[in-house]
């Protein structure tokens, strides 16, 4: 609302009074600021601007723009994941990212404590014992053992039997899947055997694929490295589930938009990849 004359004398004598500094020349005709008005006008305008970018900074509404830090699984080793990132910055191309990788449970942790503004995280664990997951799921899949096809077992072996040739397995020692096959090994009354412990999903397989051990992957991965002719195998009473899932942060202001895109194009792209497999 325009204000009157007298209502902007009144409030240019209280900036004064504040600042204790006189802003105006009064003497001349008509009045012009002084040296230190110029002063606090140009950082006046400073702190408008400011104010303007914290209010699109806390709208929802307003473009996304910005830095959107996003922690990534190590076991989300995903084409999908790729094409998801290349989307969202096609489509808000004022988003910049800043990606970190770790284990599910170390950005679990960094989204909480306010580092992170979302991650795309797994768990798993056996499938009818999985608690509920963190955020939005993006994907479900079975985990699956694979074996050397050189190697002579039934298609349905004995956890024993596959424990003594031993476990090629992730380093995340808080992986649910590793619990779980743990747990089951155990009831038997002998130790989880880890032949090797790889982070890498290439390097797994082809460990695997030289009979160096049994892998454990998700499906639709397993299923990428056909060209290795790992032979599947499946362990009576024992059936091991992944979910995939997006956690953000409480309060993302304008980059919440953003964060949907990249929501909405990781279930289609992953949903879709599930259906070719």
């Amino acid at each position: 609302m325009p204000l009157t004359q007298p209502a902007v004398t009144r409030q240019l004598q209280r900036l004064e009074a504040l600042l204790d500094a006189q802003l105006l020349d009064r003497r001349s005709k008509p009045a012009r600021l002084t040296p230190t008005g110029v002063a606090v006008l140009a950082e006046a305008r400073k702190v408008l601007a400011a104010v303007e970018e914290l209010k699109q900074v806390a709208s929802q509404s307003a473009e996304p723009k910005g830095v959107l830090r996003l922690g990534l699984a190590h076991a989300l080793c995903e084409p999908a994941l790729a094409d998801g990132l290349h989307e969202l910055g096609r489509r808000h191309p004022a988003v910049r990212l800043q990606l970190a990788s770790g284990w599910s449970s170390e950005l679990l942790a960094r989204v909480d404590r306010g580092e992170l503004d979302a991650a795309v995280i797994h768990l798993a664990g056996a499938a009818d014992a999985m608690p509920p997951p963190r955020g939005q799921v993006l994907a479900e899949d079975d985990l699956v053992f694979l074996v050397s096809p050189q190697l002579p077992l039934p298609a349905r072996p004995r956890l024993e039997a596959l424990n003594r040739i031993g476990w090629v397995l992730t380093p995340d020692t808080v992986c649910g899947s590793r619990g779980a096959l743990r747990a089951a090994v155990e009831r038997s009354g002998v130790a989880l055997h880890v032949a090797a412990e790889v982070q890498d999903a290439a390097l797994q397989a082809g460990l695997v694929q030289r009979g160096l051990g049994v892998g454990v992957m998700p499906r639709r991965r397993a299923e990428a490295w056909s060209r290795m002719k790992l032979r599947r195998v499946s362990v009576p009473g024992l059936r091991l589930r992944m979910t995939v899932s997006l956690v953000r942060a409480l309060h993302l202001g304008r980059l919440a938009r953003a964060v949907d895109t990249l929501e909405a194009v990781l279930k289609e792209r992953l949903r879709r990849q599930g259906r070719r497999q």
